[in-house]
């Protein structure tokens, strides 16, 4: 088991209005938001560009998504600033030249303030420059918070990847806690139950420990980006 976690591409964050299919039913949430954007509001203007951007509530627009974004990340929306680095990434294709530099500066913003996936992201970007040192810093953060995809390239790399030795022990107990968290695949199950059996009894035993010792914390910046349309009925609610 070795996935290819440096390919893997950045995950979209998940945004959708509860009412997709009777989009009559969103405009007074996507008024309330335009009205307090309009009033200089970051974190409404990062809900709108991801509207835009996912096409939830309001035509798909990336332009307009990207504007938003920008004018969000500026104001000190660090989400946004994430939304950005993806766009910087690939996802912009046709409204922002490719720049992975920039790419990271802005992820890096959104990792450092406590963001899961902009962690993982950041992590596979130094990876992918041979900076493995760093990347395992990062991904390890993300890993702490309890994103799936982090586990999994944890147990990855430990199991065999340039400049990390490698480790049974953290290799078992990170998919251990990946297929946890996701179910696996019957596959994935199907491998770590072969994976363990090569295992001595006290490289079981120290695996487990791990696991059973493992509490994950995602930052309320996490919950806030996986919230979605809940995040953006509260703001508009005033229970931000």
């Amino acid at each position: 088991m070795r996935p290819a976690w440096l390919a893997a591409a950045p995950l979209v964050l998940m945004f959708s209005f509860s009412a997709c299919a009777n989009p009559k039913a969103d405009q007074p949430l996507i008024a309330s938001l335009e009205k307090l954007a309009n009033s200089g509001n970051a974190e409404a203007l990062y809900y709108l560009g991801m509207s835009w951007h996912t096409g939830s509530g309001v035509a798909r627009d990336y332009t307009k998504a990207f504007d938003a974004f920008h004018r969000s990340a500026a104001l000190g929306d660090v989400l946004a600033s994430y939304k950005l680095g993806c766009y910087y990434a690939g996802q912009g294709e046709g409204v922002v030249q490719p720049n992975q530099q920039a790419a990271l500066d802005h992820k890096l913003v959104a990792a450092k303030a406590g963001y899961a996936l902009a962690e993982q992201d950041v992590a596979a970007i130094y990876a992918a420059r041979g900076e493995t040192a760093d990347a395992l810093v990062w991904l390890r953060k993300a890993a702490d918070q309890g994103w799936p995809d982090a586990l999994m390239m944890m147990a990855s790399i430990y199991n065999g990847f340039p400049g990390v030795e490698r480790d049974s022990v953290k290799t078992s107990a990170y998919f251990h806690l990946f297929i946890a968290r996701t179910g696996g695949t019957a596959e994935q199950q199907e491998w770590l139950s072969k994976f363990d059996e090569k295992l001595s009894v006290v490289e079981r035993r120290e695996a487990r420990a791990v696991v059973q010792a493992y509490m994950p914390r995602p930052t309320a910046l996490t919950v806030r980006a996986l919230s979605g349309q809940r995040a953006a009925e509260d703001l508009v609610a005033g229970r931000s």
